[in-house]
């Protein structure tokens, strides 16, 4: 009798742990678009580790130090399930920037927003073209139907400059002197969650750097 208890908890527990699978609900009627959920007031914002890179805590001060030939997508012409489960996505190329998202146990898109299949995932963004001087975006963590939740979420770049913090408080900035080829999403309990994601160069860099890349984007215009 023992035996067949532990056996009913071991699949009542497998069940449980699949379901948390977003690729499970190929249809999920509470689905959220989280640009549209008006989260409360409060939040935190905090930066660790930032070496040659200047942190943003709001889009204006970013767009500010933004070239104009950025590469953005809101994602809106993502839904629910759109990106279902693969293991890497192309983005691009735009302006000559091209990124490839990323996690380990698939992607998993809900609607207007780019997620992870599996809670706890890290969402991995590799930058595969011009080199990427400035990103930025709205970085959240989700839970099953993509709705904002209140969690800790760790933003983590190629050099180890991180910031962390939690919802309300969901964009963040980056230029940098030094290429950035690498940002990851990280939260702990819930989805990895990027929207309204900007890729370019910031404003002033090395004039010789920029005119290097001149031609090469100049292929994907």
């Amino acid at each position: 009798m023992r035996t067949f208890v532990i056996a009913v908890m071991i699949l009542c527990f497998a069940f449980s742990a699949s379901a948390m699978d977003r690729v499970d609900t190929p249809n999920n009627p509470n689905a959220v678009d989280p640009g549209s959920v008006v989260l409360p007031d409060g939040g935190d914002f905090t930066v660790i580790n930032a070496r040659d890179v200047t942190v943003f805590d709001n889009l204006e001060d970013f767009m500010a130090n933004l070239e104009a030939d950025y590469f953005f997508d809101d994602f809106g012409w993502l839904d629910w399930g759109t990106i279902s489960g693969e293991l890497t996505y192309s983005f691009g190329p735009v302006n000559g920037y091209s990124y490839t998202a990323s996690a380990s146990n698939g992607l998993y898109s809900v609607p207007g927003a780019l997620s992870t299949n599996s809670s706890g995932d890290p969402l991995i963004i590799d930058f595969d073209g011009a080199p990427v001087f400035a990103v930025g975006g709205d970085f959240l963590s989700t839970d099953f139907d993509g709705i904002p939740v209140v969690e800790l979420v760790t933003i983590l770049l190629n050099d180890g400059t991180t910031v962390e913090m939690t919802n309300p408080q969901f964009f963040a900035g980056f230029t940098s002197t030094e290429a950035i080829t690498q940002l990851q999403i990280i939260t702990t309990d819930n989805w990895a969650t990027l929207d309204s994601f900007y890729v370019g160069q910031m404003s002033g860099i090395i004039s010789t750097v920029e005119s290097s890349w001149d031609n090469v984007k100049s292929l994907y215009r």
